[in-house]
């Protein structure tokens, strides 16, 4: 005796058999059996929308039907979705660009504007003329410590016996 769940795959294949309709494109193993050379129908039924053949019911193995419906609608469906896809691609494109144009001449109009202003400063004299002192040079660079060595160095000179410039 047969078990249940291949009793209920015979009773599906004979339903499919009895109500479904022949197909002019066989799923693989039926167009397999018809270059052998055996007569086969494949009949088919809808089920879930896709289609199944009696055989591959019967056999218990998946049906792989490529039937003319089935792959026009795959490919109708892909096809909107690529062409949905590529227009908000250029749509994206067309936005990158603009804001690149933007971006690239908002940069130009302040190279502009800088050179603008710096040559108006330089007519005005506005510029800051460093001045020709060596001394102030030398002393920007110094430490912390060496400030604080040189106020030691002030604080053991007595200016209070200099008379205005001059040492007693």
């Amino acid at each position: 005796m047969s078990s249940e769940p291949a009793a209920n795959r015979l009773r599906l294949a004979k339903e499919i058999q009895n109500y479904g309709h022949e197909t002019d494109a066989p799923c693989d193993r039926c167009f397999a059996r018809i270059l052998k050379g055996k007569e086969v129908k494949c009949i088919v039924m809808e089920h879930n929308n896709r289609l199944r053949c009696s055989e591959c019911v019967r056999l218990g193995r998946p049906c792989v039907n490529l039937s003319w419906a089935s792959l026009d609608k795959t490919r109708d469906e892909y096809r909107k979705k690529v062409d949905e896809d590529e227009a908000e691609l250029s749509r994206v494109l067309a936005r990158l660009m603009r804001n690149k144009k933007i971006l690239r001449q908002a940069e130009q109009r302040a190279r502009k504007k800088m050179e603008c202003l710096a040559s108006e400063m330089d007519a005005n004299n506005e510029l800051e003329v460093e001045e020709d002192c060596p001394a102030a040079d030398a002393l920007v660079g110094l430490s912390p410590a060496v400030w604080s060595t040189l106020d030691l160095a002030n604080q053991a000179i007595d200016f209070s016996s200099t008379v205005q410039g001059q040492a007693v």
